[in-house]
């Protein structure tokens, strides 16, 4: 298999969730460390505009969003699925409305003074950061709630998991992870890796020894690449064939467009249109650095417009 190579940042909640379904499937990768700030030459080289963080490259084959990075390392590596048969409606509909709800009280939560930690160096880091975000937040259309809020809505979250895995089961959904448990894991990271609220895991021994299990795949490491590197692969390679189609009416295959989040971070990446139906959107682009590239989306969550 082509090498994996996670565009990241340590801090970056939903890379942590990728990091940690790489350990669970004993997936080796290669790491490329971008800043938490624009600019990101290199990876902005391949998606075409989308910024969003993580990105996983497989060669000249660029997927976008972890639901969809998710999907397409199901069938890589080895153990259960995250999917399983016969919860995957429940699963998938749990880590969409982690990824979404709760992800927003939690940075509610990670950025109060007290649980703070060392997220920034120092006060420049932290206002190139401020800056940074405000740009992101434009077009936006979510809400992120008040402290009152966001603590009412993660204490609620906790006690139902602790009921949950309070029968003995060692996941969300029973004996097996599932895609629910990875993204639970990480808006779980997300809100301690500061180190404040610590009792709120404390007392509650199960959540607590869950979280343990899931701690141990996101220490799997992966092997540092270079930006330089990482466009050099895809430029070697050749994208993945694909099947043209499309369900939007008057947008066919060919079609110049642009494709974007339709919640926040709605900067869209420009390219041909490839294929869209339920479950993906790809579009063809191409940069003096990368040659051709396939970019995959996920259609939950995306939106596509002519250029």
């Amino acid at each position: 298999m082509t090498e994996l190579i996670l565009h990241h940042y340590p801090e970056s909640p939903f890379s942590e969730k990728v990091r940690a379904i790489f350990g669970a499937k004993g997936l080796a990768w290669r790491s490329l460390q971008v800043s938490m700030v624009m600019p990101r030459p290199a990876t902005i080289a391949l998606t075409g505009g989308y910024r969003r963080i993580p990105v996983l490259q497989v060669g000249a084959d660029i997927y976008c969003d972890t639901a969809l990075i998710a999907a397409w390392l199901d069938d890589k590596g080895s153990g259960p699925s995250l999917f399983p048969a016969g919860q995957r409606l429940a699963a998938q509909t749990l880590a969409r409305w982690v990824d979404t709800e709760l992800f927003w009280a939690a940075v509610t939560l990670r950025f109060l003074p007290e649980n703070m930690g060392g997220f920034f160096t120092d006060p420049a880091t932290a206002q190139a950061f401020a800056e940074d975000r405000a740009n992101f937040a434009q077009g936006a259309q979510v809400r992120r709630p008040a402290v009152d809020e966001a603590t009412a809505r993660y204490a609620r979250f906790l006690a139902e998991m602790e009921t949950q895995l309070g029968d003995g089961r060692a996941y969300l959904f029973g004996a097996d992870w599932s895609v629910a448990d990875f993204a639970v894991y990480h808006m779980l990271w997300f809100i301690h890796a500061g180190g404040g609220m610590a009792d709120w895991l404390a007392s509650r021994r199960h959540v607590s020894a869950w979280m343990e299990r899931m701690r141990a795949f996101g220490r799997h490491a992966g092997e540092a690449i270079s930006p330089d590197e990482a466009l050099a692969v895809a430029l070697a390679a050749e994208p993945l064939p694909i099947e043209q189609a499309s369900d939007l009416p008057g947008i066919p295959p060919g079609t110049d467009v642009n494709v974007a989040p339709v919640d926040y971070g709605v900067m869209p990446s420009h390219g041909t249109l490839l294929r869209c139906d339920t479950d993906v959107i790809v579009i063809r682009r191409e940069h003096a650095l990368t040659g051709p590239v396939n970019v995959h989306f996920p259609r939950h969550g995306f939106g596509v417009t002519q250029d």
